[in-house]
């Protein structure tokens, strides 16, 4: 159990180091556009993509079970990601009762969490919203992350490239939507644990 504890609070840990990068390579992008002979983009995603399969490895080493709950673990990383944006927001959970675990390790899906949550209120402004939902879709548990009244991401849907191949190495699917201008939808489909144990 101990050890559970550690491993939460280092991809915590970790989680928020990535989203301090993603946010200073923002910036960074935001300057690149002012200044076409600065492009720091590709470096710098690079770098974030090197640094989450580094991560993604230490995790898959370190967490010995291979089921995850995602009630435990999103609650924990709403908890965080609100620490860590210092932003009064509006939060709206509707986070279902009962979900099977998924079949992926709790270091895995603690990650994908953090970053889709990094990705989804990253931008968001004051009084914007921020709404979590969970549920059972046939063999599936459905995670979607909404954000309304953020500012305008011209690199976003390049920066949840890495998300979405993180995902797929654990056998989900996630997509990211921008439905208008300061709308994101992050939605991770994860297959259940009885559904690859079977």
């Amino acid at each position: 159990m101990a050890r559970d504890r550690n491993l939460d609070h280092l991809t915590t840990l970790l989680g928020q180091c990535l989203g301090r990068i993603d946010e200073r390579a923002y910036q960074l992008q935001q300057l690149a556009d002012d200044d076409s002979d600065l492009d720091p983009h590709d470096v710098l995603e690079g770098e974030a993509a090197t640094l989450q399969e580094l991560i993604g490895g230490v995790i898959e080493n370190c967490a010995p079970t291979e089921h995850a709950d995602v009630a435990r673990i999103v609650t924990r990383a709403i908890s965080a990601c609100l620490q860590e944006l210092g932003t009064p927001v509006v939060v709206k959970q509707q986070l279902a009762a009962g979900l099977p675990l998924v079949a992926c390790n709790p270091g895995q899906l603690t990650f994908a969490v953090q970053r889709a949550l990094v990705i989804a209120a990253g931008r968001l402004e004051v009084g914007g919203e921020l709404v979590v939902t969970t549920r059972a879709d046939g063999e599936s548990v459905v995670l979607e992350i909404e954000s309304r009244g953020g500012s305008r991401d011209r690199h976003l849907q390049e920066r949840a490239e890495t998300l979405c191949e993180f995902v797929a190495a654990f056998h989900g699917n996630c997509r990211v939507e921008l439905p208008e201008s300061g709308h994101v939808l992050v939605a991770i489909d994860l297959p259940t644990a009885s559904a690859i144990d079977d």
